[in-house]
């Protein structure tokens, strides 16, 4: 048996693997990771017991699982699985035994998870399907929902249910957007309290087009930006909803060219304005107190802002560079680098390149290189807490799925043992325990301590 690159296990033969190529992982498939939007069970009834698996690994246990068709989401000791359709209910079990805490019917129309604050599980509810006409004409589709509800985590009950779009959940509270019947138009910012729903400050949308507030893991979200089409900027202090500071930004008009748009990114007290004009791509600092102009740099489009820890990362067209919060100043330059993806404790997940098929571990303070992944997928720890585990693809088997242990400290990657085949992106892990998706329609738990 021969163990090649991150323990790709080769059981022999000449066959070739029939499992389709692996895509590039995007920025939209962190963002489903972050709020768990991955398939559910359809059948919610655990089968077994802990049982030894021939790699030396404990399958603990497992449910029938559809993909495609529900959420889980983790927490220190418990899964919570939302199922549909067929049988649609939110369940909450023990992580570690399998053992069912309670299970309720879902909230209408609910199909996916937001998160965990509070003791309050977070799920977007009333999907819609908005269609109009942008400024120049152009028909745009968007899907969005009407309302959030949120469930206690302890019993299942349901704690309450308000109108408007979840944004962020921070502390005990949720900012909401209420839309207009067409779904074009944002008309309400609303925060309310996330064990009863209370409203704490409301405040009407006006005539602004885009906002943005600080969404990334593990950091809390303080203030609230708002533009206009005309490029006036507020401000808002999310604990009560005041005006901090007001100014105007270099907005860009809607044009007919899919290549010119301006984006908005707030990370910590920072503002990033990123606007990409044909070739292009200028990105523009600002302080949050006051919105005065910290730095400018230019760079060729297609680029891409956002936090990485002690610096702020710029995604280029042949590199990832990390730049000095406040003066812009380039810190490290990774070349190659496609897209990164920040996590906790001071770490950067790095495709090297465009068919997302390598991945490397990367120090956000000095761009130095960790751990090379090789065509290893991460397990992603339930908090963005670095990457402990990854999953590889067994050589010539369709059945068997590789899970290595990381040491960023040595850059060692160790086997642990295997498990059946899972889906792409599909796991993540509490602890020791990796709960992933199987591409024979289960969820599994296992223990890798």
């Amino acid at each position: 048996m021969a163990v090649i690159e991150l323990g790709l296990v080769s059981e022999g033969g000449d066959e070739q693997d029939a499992r389709p190529d692996r895509r590039p992982l995007g920025r939209r498939d962190l963002r489903s990771l972050l709020v768990a939007v991955v398939a559910a069970a359809s059948v919610l009834t655990v089968t077994g017991s802990a049982r030894p698996d021939p790699s030396g690994l404990t399958q603990l246990w497992s449910i029938p699982f559809e993909l495609g068709s529900g959420a889980y989401m983790l927490t220190p000791d418990s899964v919570y699985v939302l199922t549909q359709p067929g049988q649609d209910r939110l369940s909450a079990y023990d992580l570690r035994t399998g053992g069912l805490r309670w299970s309720h019917p879902a909230p209408d129309d609910s199909s996916w998870l937001s998160g965990i604050r509070a003791g309050a599980l977070l799920l977007p509810t009333g999907p819609e399907t908005a269609m109009y006409e942008d400024a120049d004409g152009a028909t745009v589709t968007r899907e969005f929902n009407r309302d959030t509800a949120a469930v206690d985590t302890v019993t299942g009950r349901l704690l309450w249910r308000q109108p408007g779009e979840l944004i962020t959940a921070e502390g005990d509270r949720a900012l909401l957007t209420e839309w207009n019947k067409a779904g074009d138009k944002v008309t309400t910012f609303r925060a309310v309290r996330l064990r009863d729903g209370s409203t704490i400050w409301s405040r009407p949308a006006g005539d602004i087009g885009s906002w943005t507030t600080d969404t990334a893991p593990g950091t809390t979200a303080e203030r609230l930006v708002t533009v206009t089409a005309q490029g006036r900027a507020e401000v808002l202090d999310l604990d009560d909803g005041s005006v901090v500071a007001t100014g105007t930004l270099p907005w860009l008009p809607p044009t007919a060219s899919e290549n010119d748009y301006t984006t908005l990114i707030v990370d910590g007290t920072q503002l990033y304005l990123e606007r990409n004009e044909g070739d292009t791509s200028t990105v523009t600092a600002y302080d949050t107190d006051n919105l005065r102009q910290l730095w400018r740099i230019q760079q060729t489009a297609p680029g891409g802002v956002y936090g990485c820890g002690p610096v702020v990362c710029l995604n280029g067209t042949n590199a990832t560079t990390g730049h000095d919060r406040a003066t812009g100043a380039v810190r490290w330059r990774i070349g190659g680098a496609a897209n990164g993806f920040p996590l906790l404790n001071g770490l950067l997940l790095v495709g090297d390149d465009e068919t997302g098929e390598r991945h490397r571990l990367v120090d956000t303070a000095t761009g130095r290189q960790l751990v090379d992944l090789g065509t290893a997928m991460p397990v992603w720890d339930y908090r963005l807490d670095g990457t402990r585990y990854v999953v590889a693809r067994a050589q010539n088997s369709n059945d068997l799925t590789l899970i290595s242990e990381v040491d960023p400290a040595s850059g060692e990657v160790l086997l642990r043992g295997t498990v059946s085949a899972v889906l792409d992106f599909g796991c993540q892990s509490s602890s020791d325990l990796i709960v992933c998706e199987t591409s024979d329609n289960r969820l599994i738990v296992t223990d890798v301590g």
